[in-house]
Parts: structure tokens; sequence; C-alpha cells
């Protein structure tokens, strides 16, 4: 673990940027070359924000869209076509890819971070937002050959994962020059993300603070009395309703949808924002006009090994391609043909993305226009569990509930109702997860998801998918304790008897085929 804090601060050392504005008055009527140079862009509020602008090559009297990138947490700018994030980080890769296919890319440190002056704020609509604006505001005053919809008004497409894809969907519900969005593995609800009911996710909160201390980036609120609190394991009060206030499910709540056209890229493995806030944002987006599509993959926030499995992909742990039945999209040429089709008017170039794709592996996945119905509710068996002992000085507890007869694939989110609240024991905490075992004994939690068990009421756990074989048993996986909320853990030493029903997923039929690369 330590050895991975000293990478990310050998890797994350963001600069500022210089302000080399070309002089763009002596190219009127001629052609302009790819090339790169910094600027430095002053938000709303006065911030200094330190950006790298990719020209694409533009023949005489042809105009570009724009694209604007953000990165996440921890992260800085694409700072050259060599640097780290544009080699190694998914939305790097993609800026530099709708570059070389034509477009003004701009991108840019938040606040906080990189080369930018300003406190990290957490996403605040008055700043991280604001920020977002402001560099359109730049681009569309200072750079030639736009594709301009009106006076300082860019055909405008944004591009970032995590933390960089939060700003997409609140500044998309801001600004309505922001035309197409790509936000990958990002939060709908930022609380409920990092805390499911209240309870901290402390392992994601401690490599989020580490890597925020080990790159030597001012962490603002994360430094903060009710931040601090909340490292004990519960989420204070405060720090809910701010996050909460910072999301996208807020705006939602309240009528102000994001109104871009919404290529959405969520992780099935991802434990900090896994597909459940991919599938939360698409419900609120499609509530409006826009066009809005969801491919979940299998990689995204992977935790360190031993805490998850290493995916042997890059820091990120994205795959490149994602099977969507007979089809392999690229993810990089897919975000490029979303903004062909978004942002140049290409009738019909985002075809080959479908409206809803599920990755059941690196291999195979289902594409679907909806989420299948939930499967079958059955009984949860009376189970006793020790909760200072499960998952620690012995197994997990595997409850079978129920056996697969044909090769299927099961997608969707289960549901724990106990008949037994755990109300009157709050030191009974335990943990649940969505579980198979094969044939051969062998169990496996599926796409490392787990969810605290409510004291009281229903437990929806996290959605998830997998190819299934006849034989296979789905049930779940429980314990009292959890390193994913390690500091949430049970030390209850006498049993506690779990009995209910639970609400499965759906299974559908899978037909196995081999995918046409595209």
């Amino acid at each position: 673990m330590r050895a991975f804090f000293c990478l990310c601060a050998l890797l994350l050392a963001g600069c500022a940027a210089r302000d080399q504005l070309p002089d763009f008055s002596a190219s009127a009527g001629k052609d302009l070359p790819a090339t790169w140079f910094e600027a430095v862009i002053t938000a709303r509020d006065g911030t200094k924000l330190s950006a790298t602008v990719f020209q694409p090559a533009l023949k005489a009297g042809e105009t570009a869209p724009l694209i604007v990138h953000t990165h996440g947490w921890g992260g800085w700018r694409v700072t050259g076509p060599d640097g780290f994030y544009g080699k190694t980080m998914m939305s790097g890769r993609a800026a530099l890819k709708a570059w070389k296919a034509g477009y003004w890319v701009v991108s840019y440190d938040q606040r906080g971070w990189g080369g930018s002056d300003g406190r990290i704020e957490m996403m605040n609509p008055q700043f991280e937002v604001q920020d977002a604006s402001a560099v359109i505001d730049w681009s569309a005053t200072h750079l030639p050959r736009l594709v301009m919809d009106g006076p300082n008004d860019p055909r405008v497409g944004m591009l970032g994962e995590s933390y960089g894809g939060a700003v997409q969907l609140l500044a998309s519900a801001e600004d309505p020059r922001i035309d197409a969005i790509v936000p990958i593995a990002t939060w709908y609800d930022l609380a409920d993300a990092l805390a499911p009911d209240g309870q901290l996710k402390i392992g994601w909160g401690g490599v989020l603070v580490s890597l925020g201390l080990a790159t030597g980036y001012d962490l603002g609120k994360f430094v903060q009395a009710d931040y601090l609190h909340t490292a004990g394991g519960r989420m204070a009060k405060p720090v809910q309703a701010e996050l909460h206030d910072h999301s996208l499910a807020r705006y939602c709540a309240e009528g102000r949808r994001p109104h871009a056209d919404a290529l959405l890229i969520q992780g099935l493995r991802d434990t900090l924002f896994p597909l459940d806030q991919g599938l939360q944002i698409r419900q609120c987006l499609r509530q409006g006009p826009a066009d809005v599509r969801l491919l979940g993959m299998q990689g995204g926030h992977i935790l360190p090994p031993p805490l998850q499995a290493w995916s042997g992909l890059p820091p990120f742990n994205n795959e490149p391609v994602v099977h969507c039945g007979p089809r392999a999209i690229n993810l990089y040429q897919g975000i490029v043909a979303w903004y062909e089709e978004k942002l140049r008017g290409r009738a019909g170039a985002a075809d080959s993305v479908p409206g809803l794709c599920i990755s059941l592996d690196l291999d195979q996945g289902v594409a679907l226009s909806e989420l299948p119905p939930p499967g079958r509710t059955v009984a949860l068996p009376a189970t006793a569990i020790r909760p200072a002992i499960s998952g620690l000085l012995q197994p997990s507890k595997f409850i079978p509930l129920q056996r697969v007869n044909e090769t299927s694939a099961l997608l969707g989110g289960a549901e724990v109702r106990l008949g037994q609240p755990l109300a009157d024991r709050p030191d009974a905490q335990l943990f649940a997860a969505l579980a198979i075992r094969s044939a051969d004994g062998r169990t496996r939690r599926l796409d490392e998801q787990v969810k605290p068990l409510a004291n009281q009421g229903n437990t929806r756990l996290n959605a998830v998918s997998a190819g299934l074989a006849p034989g296979d048993e789905i049930g779940l996986l429980v314990s009292g304790f959890s390193d994913q909320y390690l500091f949430n853990s049970s030390w209850r030493m006498s049993p506690v008897e779990l009995r209910g029903e639970v609400r499965l997923p759906s299974l559908l039929p899978l037909q196995p085929r081999v995918a046409e690369h595209r």
C-alpha cells in the first residue's frame, strides 16, 4: 500500500501552466497545424486555472467543435501527447484521440489541483461548476475557428472521469452551451456513494485522502472538523448534506436536469461509484429531452490489492473494449463517434453505441433497451452469524437461495428484507454481497460489491452482472467484517440470527457468441 501511494506521488506531480497563447491574427485564410500550448484561464471569481490547449489540424476556412476535458480526484490536466494523464488515464487517452480527430481540446486543472490556484470545494456549484463555464467563455474569446452556435456559444462537448465526470453533469445543468457530455465512472449522489446508510467506505476514504496528501495538494474541506470526524466510520450529518447538495441527485430532485446528450460509462467492479450510480444518472437525464446511453464496463475505481483483485489493467482499471451482445465496442472509438454525431451532426455516427450495454466479463456482455424487471423473491432461511469473527477469523457465510438450470445472465441488484430488524442490537452490524457458488464448490462475490445491511427496513444491494452456468447457486455472502467498511465492522461475539426474504435480480437466457470487432 505504501508503495502504491509513493508511486502516485511520483506520477501525479502537476505543474502550473505558462500563458503561451499564440497570435492567431495572421492565421486567417491559412491552414492551422496540429499543436498544443499552455494557457492560464481566469475563473469568474478571479482564480487562476492552468490549462493545456490542443489545436487541431484545420484546413483554411475549416472549423471544429470544442472538447473541455476535466481530470479525476488527485489528478491534473493532460499536459501534452506524452504526459502521464494522456498516456494512462481513460479520459486523457480519449481527449487526445478527439484532438487527433480534429477537435479543439482544452484540458484544465480543476481548482486546488495541479497548477491551478484556489481550494478544493468538493464540486461546489459556485466554484468548480462555474469554472467549467469560465473555460468555455475563455475558449470562445481566444480560440479561432470554433464551430459557433451563437455569440459566445461554441459547440461544446465535455469529457472526464470520476471527479471530472461530476463537473460535467452539474455544468450541463447550469450552462446551456454544453451540447454533449461523456461522464465516466462518476456519482449521482456523492454522500450515498461514499457512505451508504451513513457508513463510510473507509477503504476508499483512506485512498482518497492519502492520494491527496501524497501529491501535496491542499485537500480543502477534507481537513475541516466535520470531515475529520467522518473518518471514524460514520459520515457526519453536515458532510452528508453538503455532498448531497453538490450532486446531481439534488439537481434532479429540483427539476434542474442536464440538457446535454450524455454517453455514460460506468464500472461493474467499481466499488467507489458502482453501476447503480450510473443507472440513477441515466434515469434522471432520461426525464428530459437528451439522448442518454450507458455502457457498463468491468473496470473503474478499483481498490489497490489486497483490498480488491488487481485487474492487470492501467491505474483506472478500464478495459478498452466492451462487449454488447455480438458487437464489441472500442470505448475510445465510441466516444469520438459520439462527438461526431452530437457535435459535428453526422447522423448515425454513434449508431454502434446501444442505449444500454452491460458487461458480464471481459469477453461478453448484453445489449438492452432497459434493465430487466426484478427476479423472483425467495425465503432467506434462518441463519446464525457471529459478527465478530465472520469474514475475519472464519469465512463469510454463504446462504444459497436459487440454483441455476441453464446458461444465463444475471443482471441487477438484490433486495434483502429482514423479517427481524437488528435495531435493538446496534452492535450487530452485518455486511452482505450477492455471490455465486459454482458446481466445484468455489464461491465468488459478484463484482466485489458489498453493502452494510440496514438495521431497519430493506437493503438494496449494488447492481451486479455475471454469466452463469447450469449448477451454479445464487446466494448471499454475509459477514460481520468488511475491509471496505473497516471501521464499521462489528465486534459482537454472540450470534445473530438472520431471517426474512430476498428479491433476486433477473436471470436472462444467455447464448454465448463470438463478438464482432469494429
